[in-house]
């Protein structure tokens, strides 16, 4: 008997089928492709599991058959790690084969694309366009081209281990932590930024925007100031660079060079900085006896227990467990 997807908890989803028109049906139903899948051998299951959180998803598919596809555009960027198996992708005439062990750029996020999969295990992360652009310097409403892929390979082997020890971390600490009660957004967006600069450092694309004369010209202590002003004033919102060149009035990157040139530091370390004195803040305040330090890094985006640990002891000279147990 095939299993029909069934929720899984903070937005998963899994699926299980051996019947291959049940699998076919699925997966036209859920992803919109044109499917053409040869019969496997009797009794092989099809597995399906995706986990999402706030605008993350992370997907396992495990089809032990060959089949093509054809979909529409994503209008999001997609990075696949061929677990085990073998795949080829095609985009507007580029080809790229992939097989165990390899990640690759799905397609260009604006574009059609299709392939052939064979008997094949696939990771994919999706995560969201605007956020790539976004953390490459592009804030939403501001015109500029779609991210393009130059290259649907990562740079470097080593930049290839980087995604996936990444996709790992985030999968088994920052998902599995969303799935508690109460568990903070900013762990998730912090996260999905993560994620967004991961593919930024791994892939060359054409996001990036040359740096502009009225970019060095806006870099004022001023633009300092009302970035400062604007994380100050709510540190526990999910900020992000593009928020904080809109209320200072310029361009994300102009508020880079700002930091840079007034602050010596970048923008989301003032900002880690911000949090830390708020986490310190609570943790003085804080009941041992009811509260956690876990539970308060995390309110304040701090999802690396051993990090914040770090951070915590080389601003304020003591680990954060002495500033509870003495609260």
């Amino acid at each position: 008997m095939p299993h029909q997807p069934h929720a899984g908890p903070s937005g998963g989803q899994s699926f299980r089928t051996t019947e291959v028109d049940v699998a076919r049906d699925w997966l036209k139903a859920a992803y919109g492709t044109s499917l053409r899948m040869r019969t496997p051998a009797p009794h092989s299951a099809f597995r399906y599991s995706r986990a999402t959180a706030g605008p993350l998803s992370l997907s396992t598919l495990a089809l032990p058959t060959e089949y093509s596809y054809a979909t529409d555009p994503l209008g999001a960027v997609a990075i696949t790690h061929v677990v085990g198996g073998r795949m080829i992708r095609e985009c507007k005439g580029d080809v790229a084969e992939a097989g165990p062990g390899d990640v690759l750029a799905i397609s260009q996020p604006q574009l059609p694309y299709g392939g052939r999969v064979f008997a094949a295990e696939l990771r994919a992360v999706t995560v969201p366009l605007a956020l790539v652009q976004e953390v490459a310097g592009h804030p939403e409403g501001q015109k500029a081209r779609p991210l393009r892929f130059t290259r649907f390979t990562p740079v470097s082997p080593a930049m290839a281990d980087q995604w996936k020890k990444t996709v790992d971390y985030v999968e088994q600490s920052v998902l599995a932590l969303a799935r508690m009660p109460g568990s903070a957004p900013l762990v998730v967006d912090a996260a999905a930024r993560l994620l967004a600069a991961t593919v930024l450092a791994a892939f060359d694309t054409d996001a990036r925007p040359e740096p502009v004369l009225a970019d060095t010209r806006d870099a004022t202590s001023e633009t300092a100031r009302r970035a400062v002003a604007f994380i100050e004033s709510q540190p526990a919102a999910e900020i992000g660079l593009a928020d904080m060149a809109a209320a200072a009035g310029v361009t994300p990157r102009a508020v880079q060079y700002a930091f840079r040139r007034h602050l010596g530091t970048t923008p989301t370390a003032y900002l880690r900085r911000v949090r830390l004195a708020e986490a310190h803040d609570e943790l003085v305040a804080a009941d041992p006896a009811r509260d956690t330090v876990t539970a308060i890094a995390s309110r304040w985006g701090f999802h690396h227990q051993g990090r914040f640990a770090a951070a915590y002891r080389e601003a304020y000279g003591v680990p954060p467990l002495r500033t509870l147990a003495g609260s």
